[in-house]
């Protein structure tokens, strides 16, 4: 499969930091150590509903064909 360089929209893990930072910006305290950080990023990752998983997964075909159709230029992903 030809794979469009730097292509943020085929690259689930972006959506997924996305996620973790808005996570941690939101949490309880704002982390003043790695060790703290790490703590809270656990947390936030272990609060991903396992449903939000699925819907990225499933949506690959979709951002594929996107971005194929955009030959290689953005999407509204």
């Amino acid at each position: 499969m030809n794979w469009p360089p730097r292509s943020p929209d085929l690259n689930s893990l972006e959506h997924l930091w996305d996620v973790l930072e808005k996570g941690v910006k939101v949490h309880q305290t704002t982390p003043a150590t790695l060790t703290e950080l790490w703590t809270a990023l656990a947390d936030v990752w272990q609060a991903i509903p396992v449903e939000r998983f699925r819907k990225l997964a499933e949506s690959m075909p979709r951002r594929v064909a996107a971005v194929i159709k955009a030959t290689g230029g953005p999407t509204r992903f």
